[in-house]
């Protein structure tokens, strides 16, 4: 199976004196900064914005790693950053400083469930709504750190994206989630807003800090896929740290009249499903006609390319 690591490249900038915010997960960020790019393809060929300010907005935008990197291809596109941690802005501010990009962005403290954050995208009118949010499942009266927890389903976040999208109507998303808490209905609700899944990354990967503390959370709950196969542990953890392996998902999204067939729920959930069951030797099965499904990128990411995803980004191990 590909590592991750194969698109490491697209990090390069963002090396010291880059600066990350309290928490920051690269695996996740990188799959998202894969989904960003490919949904801003599709707009430059299918939309029209190659005429244009490509306008990027990046929710829950932490240390403003993905929506830089998308200016720093595209010397033409504005981006608008919203976090509720103050401390997660300032730092997004001194990068773009940092990377010249000060004059094409600008990062706003904002709650993601405010009418505030509401009007800004109003006034926005993004082309592209880009959402990298936390995804643990918080179990009943656990308070997981803000930049982990994502309420009892995991999926808080994601779902008000997907609610401020229906009422901005962006022509694209790029968003990110995981196979810990229902993530077929993800792509369901982004159905529901009349999006469709044109560009699907995936890649397995061991437990980590925030997801181990709720593992017999996550035994318990319904549409949670998680594989505990010591085969599968083996291959993610070779030290042996793993208690379980799970999926992280990216995906671009496209606006438009297409009605959902709801094929690509079924097929995400199946393939979590045979993920949950079968591990690292599932295979993917793909619906047939396979007409209107989106690309698939299927990868693995063990400790030792978490590790050396962390070496490159802060310059040494802390």
């Amino acid at each position: 199976m590909i590592s991750l690591l194969d698109e490491a490249w697209r990090l390069e900038p963002f090396v010291p004196p880059f600066r990350f915010s309290a928490f920051f997960s690269p695996e996740d960020t990188l799959l998202c900064l894969c989904a960003a790019e490919s949904a801003r393809r599709q707009l430059r060929s299918t939309n029209g914005t190659t005429e244009e300010r490509l306008r990027v907005a990046e929710l829950t935008s932490g240390s403003g790693l993905v929506g830089l990197r998308l200016l720093c291809d595209d010397t033409r596109a504005t981006l608008l950053g919203l976090d509720i941690d103050e401390e997660a802005v300032e730092v997004s501010a001194q990068n773009a400083a940092g990377l010249g990009l000060s004059d094409r962005s600008r990062f706003i403290h904002s709650d993601l469930w405010s009418e505030g954050t509401l009007r800004l995208l109003e006034t926005e009118q993004p082309h592209l709504l880009v959402c990298n949010p936390p995804y643990v499942p918080e179990p009943p009266g656990m308070s997981i750190e803000l930049e982990a927890g994502a309420g009892p389903h995991g999926t808080a976040h994601l779902l008000r994206t997907l609610e401020l999208a229906r009422l901005v109507q962006p022509p694209a998303l790029a968003l990110s989630w995981c196979s810990l808490s229902d993530p077929a209905s993800v792509v369901a609700a982004a159905e529901d807003c009349g999006y469709e899944l044109t560009d699907l990354f995936v890649t397995a990967i061991a437990d980590g800090e925030y997801s181990g503390s709720v593992h017999s959370y996550l035994r318990d709950l319904d549409n949670c896929y998680i594989n505990e196969d010591a085969e599968s542990l083996a291959i993610v953890a070779p030290d042996g740290s793993a208690r379980f392996a799970y999926l992280l998902l990216a995906g671009a999204f496209c606006a438009g009249s297409w009605k959902g067939t709801r094929r690509s729920v079924e097929f995400v959930r199946t393939m979590c499903e045979d993920f949950a069951r079968d591990g690292l030797a599932a295979e993917i099965r793909f619906p047939l006609p396979a007409s209107r499904f989106p690309l698939f990128h299927r990868y693995m990411l063990s400790r030792d390319d978490e590790l050396h995803l962390r070496v490159m980004l802060h310059g040494a191990l802390t």
